[in-house]
C-alpha cells in the first residue's frame, strides 16, 4: 500500500490502525482515538460490547463524531501526493533525481555504487581506493532493489504474524465476552436459587407469625371477657354493700329494725343460690382464666423443623436411586432392597444379556434420566479404589472398556490413593482429603457431570458435553474391599 510514497505522507498521524492506509471519512471516538467510519464500524459490527481497537476501553454505546480536522489533513496529503506525480513521473526518474544529490564526503564525487562488504553507497573513486580493494559492488539501483524485496518479506512475514495476532486477539476477546455472560447469567442462577430459599422462610416465618398471633387473640379475647365480667360482678358487689351500710348506720332504731328480718333473709337466700350455681371455686363467685401459648411450636428446634420442611423445596433434591440387577457383573452382590454393592466371593449364573456388564465390575442404576436436574450421593468410605458417574444408554458394557467421555462415560476414579478424571489430558484431582461419601449431581440440558465431597459439598470436578440419548448413574465396585452404598436421606 505504501510502496514509493514520499516518507513524509506515512505519517502515523494520517493512517487508520485499522486498514493502515489513509483514513477515509475521519471519525474520532470518546477516548480520543480516530478511525476509518467504515473501519470502526466493520469493527464493532463483530463485537457484542463496543470499544476502542487501539486503547481497548469499552464503551455502552456506539457513538463516534466526524473529525473534521483530520479529514482536512488527509486532503491536503492527498493533494501533496498528486502534485509529486505530476513532478516526478515515474520511480526512476526519481530515483536518478535523488541520486544526484548525493555526493562522497571524501571525493565530492555522485554516489554511485553499493559496497555489499561495508554496506554502504560510495562513488566510482571509492571503488578503486585501497580502502575498498578486494570489496564486491553493485549498482545503488540494484542494490535499492535488492534490500526492497527483503523489506517486503519481512513486511509480509509480519503482516502474517499481525494477521495471527488480530485472530488471537479476536478469540480472546470472544473468550473474554463469553467469561463474563457466564459469569453474569451463573450469577443470576444463585440469586435465583437464594431467592427462592429466602422466600421460603419469609413465607414460613409470617405463616408462623401469624398462627402465633391468632392463637394470642383467641386467649386474650376469652381473659378479656373474664376480665369484664369480673369487674361487673366488682361493681354489683360494691353496690350491695353500699346499700347494706346505708341501713346498717342507720341511727333511728326503730326505721332500722323495720323489716330487718325480711332484708337479712333475702341476702342470705341470695348467698345461698350463688353457691348453689357455681360450682367452680373463686374469689367472689368469680373464675380466673388461665391460659397459656404453645411455647413447644413457637420456642424449640425451629431450625431444624423449618429445615425439614426445606427439603421439599430444595431443586434438585436428593434422588433415591436402586441399582439394576439386570446390569450387574457376575461376580457381584447386590442387597435386597438394591442400594448396596460388593464384590461377592462366588460367580453368580446369570443371563449375559446386552445389558450387563461381563469384564468390568459394574452395575449402572434401574433409573435413567433423559431430563431435568438430578443429585444422589454414595458413600465409598474407606474403599481403596472405585469409580462413580454417569454413562450413556449405547455405551459398551462388553470387554475391555474405554471409559472416556467420547465413549459415553463420564466418571472419576479412585485408586493407589490417587483420584483421577478418567479420559482427560490432565486426570489428577488434587484432593487434600479422603471423602466418604461422593455426590453426584447431573444437568442433562445444561450438559454438566459435576463431583463433590459431599460431607462438606466441596466441589471436586466438572465434565461439560451436550447429552443426547439416556443417561444411568454408573458404579465400579472395585477390589474385594466394602461396599459401594447409596445414600437415602432420612430424616
Amino acid at each position: 500500500m505504501a510502496a514509493g510514497k514520499p516518507l513524509h505522507d506515512l505519517a502515523e498521524d494520517l493512517l487508520c490502525s485499522v486498514c493502515l492506509d489513509l483514513f477515509k471519512e475521519a471519525v474520532v471516538l470518546e477516548c480520543g482515538h480516530s478511525f476509518c467510519k467504515s473501519c470502526i464500524d466493520k469493527v464493532w459490527d463483530s463485537e457484542k460490547i463496543p470499544s476502542c481497537p487501539e486503547c481497548r476501553e469499552v464503551f455502552s454505546s456506539k457513538k463516534y463524531t466526524v473529525n473534521w480536522q483530520l479529514c482536512k489533513a488527509v486532503e491536503s496529503s492527498q493533494r501533496s501526493r498528486q502534485y509529486e506525480k505530476e513532478e516526478i513521473p515515474n520511480q526512476e526518474q526519481k530515483s536518478h533525481y535523488l541520486l544526484g544529490s548525493h555526493e562522497c564526503t571524501e571525493h565530492k564525487e555522485v554516489l554511485k555504487v553499493f559496497c555489499q562488504d561495508d554496506g554502504c553507497p560510495v562513488c566510482v573513486i571509492c571503488m578503486i581506493s585501497s580502502k575498498h580493494k578486494g570489496h564486491t559492488f553493485i549498482p545503488i539501483l540494484e542494490a535499492t532493489s535488492m534490500f526492497q524485496d527483503k523489506l517486503k518479506n519481512t513486511v509480509s512475514s509480519l503482516e502474517v504474524k499481525m494477521k495471527h495476532l488480530k485472530e488471537c486477539q479476536s478469540s480472546q476477546e470472544q473468550n473474554i465476552s463469553a467469561v463474563k455472560d457466564d459469569a453474569q447469567s451463573l450469577e443470576q442462577h444463585i440469586t435465583s436459587e437464594f431467592a427462592k430459599l429466602r422466600q421460603f422462610l419469609q413465607d414460613k416465618e409470617q405463616r408462623m407469625i401469624q398462627q402465633l398471633k391468632v392463637e394470642a387473640a383467641e386467649i386474650l379475647e376469652k381473659m378479656t371477657e373474664n376480665l369484664e365480667k369480673i369487674e361487673e360482678m366488682n361493681k354489683t358487689l360494691q353496690k350491695n354493700k353500699s346499700n347494706i351500710e346505708s341501713k346498717m348506720w342507720q341511727e333511728d332504731s326503730i326505721l332500722f329494725l323495720k323489716g330487718i328480718t325480711d332484708e337479712i333473709k333475702r341476702l342470705e337466700e341470695e348467698e345461698e343460690e350463688e353457691n348453689q350455681t357455681n360450682e367452680r371455686k373463686g374469689v367472689f363467685n368469680a373464675e380466673l382464666v388461665s391460659g397459656s401459648l404453645s411455647l413447644g411450636v413457637y420456642r424449640g428446634p425451629l431450625q431444624y423443623s423449618i429445615w425439614k420442611e426445606m427439603l421439599s423445596v430444595i431443586s434438585p433434591g436428593l434422588s433415591h436411586l436402586t441399582l439394576d440387577p439386570n446390569t450387574a457383573h457376575p461376580w457381584l452382590t447386590l442387597s435386597k432392597d438394591l442400594t448396596s454393592v460388593t464384590h461377592g466371593l462366588v460367580q453368580l449364573q446369570l443371563s449375559n444379556s446386552r445389558k450387563r456388564y461381563d469384564s468390568h465390575h459394574c452395575v449402572l442404576g434401574s433409573q435413567g434420566f433423559t431430563s431435568g436436574r438430578h443429585y444422589w450421593e454414595v458413600e465409598v468410605g474407606c474403599k481403596p479404589d472405585w469409580e462413580l458417574g454417569v454413562t450413556k444408554e449405547s455405551s459398551n458394557r462388553k470387554g475391555i472398556i474405554a471409559k472416556k467421555p467420547k465413549d459415553g462415560y463420564w466418571v472419576i476414579h479412585l485408586s493407589n490413593k490417587m483420584y483421577y478424571s478418567v479420559g482427560l489430558p490432565v486426570p489428577f484431582l488434587g484432593l487434600s482429603v479422603n471423602p466418604q461419601k461422593i455426590g453426584v449431581y447431573l444437568d442433562y440440558e445444561g450438559g454438566q457431570v459435576s463431583f463433590y465431597n459431599a460431607d462438606n459439598m466441596s466441589h471436586i470436578y466438572t465434565f461439560t458435553d451436550t447429552f443426547t440419548e439416556r443417561l444411568y448413574p454408573y458404579f465400579w465396585v472395585g477390589s474385594y474391599s466394602k461396599p459401594l452404598k447409596l445414600f437415602h436421606l432420612k430424616l
